[in-house]
């Protein structure tokens, strides 16, 4: 009996000098006494040490935190290399962009004109070439005023004709690969072409005229060029037969990614075709449609090279665009000066234009990039 008791005394002392944990002391974890060990004691004092060193060396991996990976410094040769490849780009950029642009800026703040000597010895005027310009000049007024009614009938026949085009090569039919390069070709022409071309259609003996004296008799021909309503109406054809195919594009693809499951609900719903177009696609698609219009705004503004080979801006000056009569001011009247703060107008303008046509969009258009 004795010797039974020191045995478990041995046995007790020798697990009080290891970890106290039930896994390795043997413990019982709902009563908490001790329960002796089939292992000798030896083997387990041997055993301790090495199940410590892989706790120690995980303790230390885990309060170790790795090196950051620092991208290493370029060598003076690289920098070198980068320097000789982007500051020439930067420069030519800087001449031919900014430069031109700070001369055209100073230049609307004097009255000089080829005919008075250098620029730099002109009379510095302040905004008197503005001031001028927004209130005296009329026919400045009246070519911007003028400009902004072709461009909103453009506008306007435009992206009816491009979204008529665009629903309609959503369907499959023949020949549709044909026709949809058939009707991007105008777009790819130069305008100053298309103005020479419209030029000759709409000549006295040309082939409208030919076309309505067969389908309405002959007093059935009109003088395109000399009156100012048909003048305009020649421009605003040639305009929208040149950049329909812009709207087209642009709302062909807007189509192509509207998601389908809106479109399929909309239908199980039991909408009709007319209002999951209105109600649902349309929609959708108005930051495609904002973006449109703002591309095409910017480039209508600039309106000159078909009207040029149209009318020059006649009979009188009632297709005279913005654009046409700065031309004049500077390359017909030489007045460089004044038609650099014309210029400068416009440019304004067309900011102010972009920006409110882009506000109700914006914050959705940015959204990617702030992800």
């Amino acid at each position: 009996m004795g010797g039974r008791a020191a045995a478990g005394e041995v046995t007790v002392l020798n697990h009080s000098a290891l970890p106290h944990t039930p896994a390795e002391a043997g413990t019982d974890s709902g009563t908490g006494v001790v329960a002796p060990s089939s292992a000798p004691p030896s083997s387990r004092a041997a055993a301790a040490p090495q199940a410590a060193a892989p706790q120690a060396a995980a303790s230390g991996t885990a309060g170790a935190s790795p090196a950051p990976d620092t991208p290493r410094p370029p060598r003076n040769g690289a920098r070198a290399v980068a320097l000789a490849l982007t500051v020439p780009g930067q420069v030519v950029s800087l001449l031919v962009l900014v430069l031109p642009l700070l001369v055209a800026l100073y230049m609307s703040f004097t009255d000089w004109s080829p005919t008075r000597g250098s620029l730099f010895d002109a009379e510095f005027v302040g905004f008197e070439n503005y001031g001028e310009l927004l209130v005296y000049d009329t026919r400045f007024i009246y070519a911007v005023l003028r400009t902004l009614c072709i461009s909103v009938v453009c506008l306007a026949l435009e992206f009816t004709f491009g979204l008529g085009l665009a629903v309609l090569f959503m369907r499959e039919f023949r020949g549709k690969s044909l026709l949809f390069s058939a009707f991007l070709t105008p777009m790819m022409i130069l305008p100053v072409v298309v103005g020479y071309i419209f030029w000759m259609l709409f000549q006295s003996n040309g082939p409208v005229n030919q076309v309505l004296e067969l389908a309405f008799g002959a007093g059935a021909s009109v003088e395109w060029f000399r009156g100012a309503p048909f003048a305009v109406l020649a421009v605003i054809i040639t305009e929208v037969w040149h950049w329909t195919p812009l709207f087209f594009l642009i709302l062909l693809s807007g189509l192509n990614s509207v998601p389908e499951n809106p479109v399929r609900a909309a239908v199980i719903l039991g909408a009709s075709p007319r209002q999951v177009f209105w109600r649902v696609i349309m929609p959708m698609l108005k930051p495609v449609i904002i973006v449109a219009f703002v591309i095409r705004s910017m480039e209508i503004i600039k309106l000159f090279d078909e009207v040029f080979m149209l009318t020059r801006g006649g009979p009188g000056s009632s297709t005279e665009t913005i654009s046409l009569y700065i031309y004049k001011l500077a390359f017909n009247d030489f007045q460089l000066a004044y038609g650099a703060a014309a210029a400068f107008i416009v440019l304004i303008g067309s900011l102010v234009l972009v920006h409110l046509l882009l506000a109700p969009v914006r914050d959705q258009l940015l959204e990617g990039g702030r992800k």
